[in-house]
């Protein structure tokens, strides 16, 4: 039986499968074994005579391949028996006849809806029929019997499915008479009848083929796992969560705390029953009540602290009228030094060096001339003789050891004569050098300008080569004045500290000190202006905020301090409002001003940078803050200063 009798489907599901085999045995796909092998069946050879043609292309594989090929081959030829049998069963069962729409819905169907056009009968080519025809005058083989089976079940589950469209179409019908609705329902059931017994034959047939592919209902046993052909226990894989979440719900679940059993205490003689599990309990909140007159009692102090308020208010201005506050707030001021001053001493320091006594008792009488004139000390008076000291002539600290010689200031005409003449002077000496012959002579400057006045006959025998020397001349030029200029060039720590030395002074001869009185200093920006120029002209200080006294204490420079002090008495406007807004108590408020009140040099500073300090209560805490840098005596200034202002 040659090739084409397997018909154009199975030969091609036979090139395919000689195909994957060619590729498993070679390791790569070969169209031209394929072809060969399928020629050979045509040609109806035997096994033998194909492997001597196959020989060359599989060469050891050929015998295995030749088998199994033959083998493929007679298995697509039973199978095609199998269905032509199965084909020609199928028709000649009876035709089940269709129904009608007149048979459901009856007479009341409209004459224009010929249900006989809605029909659809189905065709067949000739070479169908010839092929149908011809199957069915074979004989089948078992295999061509189970292949058959198989097909026949197919095409009765396409018809199931069909029957069952229909009868749901035919259940959506809204309006059904009686006598149609007993029609269809008899046939549905008959249609159905019909469908269970050919399942039933089907199932039997499947049962005796054991055809693989075909799924069959899982067995279980008492306790529910699934068993295998042979009855054992398949099994299965339990799917284990990978997500965290569902990992801690999962161990959530797992573990449970158990609470132990009474009867623990009898049949464990490990357990402690002092280590009880308690479960994680939420204990409600209490609700916590007032006292009775709570709020009364701070709405009285609240009044009593208002009237305090009011009455010193009141005391204060009575006494400001009459002059009693200032006269008591020297007087504070004057008791608060003495007490703190040291008692006075018996003898000063400076007398002792003189005085044999420790006292003055004996200083009333005067010392003879006798006594003066002798080599030895009075007996009243140490170290005192005819002799004259003549102490060594120092100048003072703060004094320049000698004066600078003062510069002379030129006018713009001078100094350009002055630039000239060294720069004649400077090329006097070159030239000097040049006719000496210690250096050559410089080359001629040749620009595209005067290329034709310098170089005349060299310009006109070749001007394009010219052009490109003076062009490169020039460059070379650029090139040079570029590189002296980027020498000059300060680079960035040169820069910086350049403007270091701009901003910072020489006090090693002596610090300047301003201190600077403010009546109101709680404008933010104000603040903020006083720290920040205190930072760039590099001052070292201290603003000190009271809520009676607001000083500022400056050390730096000449230089920095006279910019300073124009930025607080002049530009600075000190009456601008927080907000910048207007309230009806401006006229009455006092206008905010910064005075002056110290200004002086030392030899050291006071303080080592720029700080701000915020005293909040007693005043005398601010003397108290200051008197850790000895300059305690600025902040009686200030308060002097607030008294003499108050009078005016």
């Amino acid at each position: 039986m040659s090739v084409e009798t397997l018909g154009k489907s199975r030969t091609e599901q036979l090139r395919f499968w000689a195909g994957n085999k060619v590729k498993d045995l070679l390791g790569y796909s070969e169209d031209t074994v394929v072809t060969a092998a399928i020629a050979c069946l045509g040609r109806r050879l035997t096994e033998g005579q194909t492997k001597e043609q196959l020989n060359p292309l599989l060469e050891e594989e050929t015998g295995k391949f030749v088998e199994e090929l033959y083998l493929r081959h007679q298995q697509l030829l039973e199978d095609k028996k199998y269905d032509t049998k199965e084909i020609a069963t199928i028709q000649q069962q009876p035709k089940i006849k269709k129904r009608g729409i007149e048979d459901v819905f009856g007479d009341d169907v409209e004459d224009s809806m010929d249900y006989s056009s809605r029909k659809v009968s189905k065709m067949r080519l000739p070479h169908e029929q010839e092929e149908e025809t011809r199957l069915i005058q074979t004989d089948l083989t078992p295999a061509e019997q189970r292949a058959f089976d198989e097909m026949a079940m197919k095409q009765i589950n396409k018809l199931r499915e069909k029957v069952q469209k229909d009868e749901d179409r035919k259940r959506s019908k809204d309006s059904i008479n009686k006598d149609g609705a007993k029609a269809y329902l008899t046939e549905a059931m008959a249609s159905k009848d019909r469908a269970s017994v050919l399942q039933a034959k089907i199932s039997q047939r499947m049962a005796t083929l054991n055809l693989p592919g075909i799924a069959k209902a899982p067995v279980l046993d008492k306790e529910g796992r699934t068993l295998d052909s042979s009855g054992k226990a398949i099994s299965v894989i339990k799917h284990e969560p990978t997500l965290k979440v569902n990992l801690r719900e999962s161990k959530r679940k797992n573990f449970k705390m158990e609470k132990p059993d009474d009867n623990l205490t009898v049949t464990n003689p490990y357990f402690d029953p002092r280590m009880r599990i308690k479960g994680a309990t939420r204990q409600p909140k209490a609700m916590k009540f007032n006292e009775s007159g709570k709020y009364i009692q701070l709405a009285q102090k609240q009044r009593a602290h208002s009237k305090l308020e009011e009455l010193q208010k009141q005391i204060a201005a009575t006494a400001k009228k009459t002059g009693i506050s200032t006269v008591a707030k020297r007087v504070m001021l004057s008791d608060n030094n003495l007490s703190k001053e040291d008692p006075v001493p018996e003898v000063e320091w400076w007398d002792k060096f003189i005085l044999v006594s420790e006292n003055y008792e004996n200083c009333e009488t005067p010392v003879s001339q006798e006594e003066l004139t002798r080599s030895v000390a009075s007996p009243k008076y140490r170290e005192i003789t005819h002799l004259i000291e003549h102490p060594l002539s120092k100048p003072p600290p703060g004094a320049a050891e000698t004066a600078p010689p003062l510069s002379v200031v030129l006018t713009k005409k001078e100094r350009r004569k002055l630039r000239t003449q060294r720069r004649l002077e400077r090329q006097r000496e070159e030239q000097e050098k040049i006719r000496l012959g210690l250096m050559p002579p410089p080359p001629p400057k040749v620009r595209i300008a005067n290329l034709m006045r310098v170089l005349c006959s060299e310009a006109v025998q070749d001007p394009t080569k010219v052009e490109a020397t003076v062009r490169a001349q020039a460059a070379e030029r650029q090139k040079k004045h570029q590189k002296a200029n980027s020498e000059r060039q300060l680079t960035k720590e040169q820069r910086g500290a350049k403007k270091m030395a701009k901003l910072s002074e020489d006090t090693s001869q002596g610090v300047h000190i301003a201190v600077f009185r403010i009546d109101n200093l709680s404008n933010p920006q104000h603040k903020y202006k006083v720290e920040t120029n205190a930072t760039q002209f590099m001052f070292t200080g201290l603003m000190l905020l009271s809520k009676d006294n607001n000083i500022v204490i400056i050390e730096g420079g000449p230089k920095g301090l006279r910019k300073f002090k124009r930025l607080m008495m002049i530009r600075m406007k000190w009456d601008e409002d927080v907000r910048n807004r207007k309230n009806q108590d401006d006229d009455k408020r006092p206008k905010n001003k910064c005075k002056l009140i110290w200004e002086g040099t030392r030899k050291t500073r006071y303080f080592s940078k720029f700080a701000t300090k915020l005293i909040t209560g007693d005043p005398s805490a601010a003397k108290e803050y200051l008197a850790k840098y000895n300059c305690q005596n600025f902040w009686d200034l200030a308060v002097c200063e607030s008294i003499v202002s108050e009078e005016v």
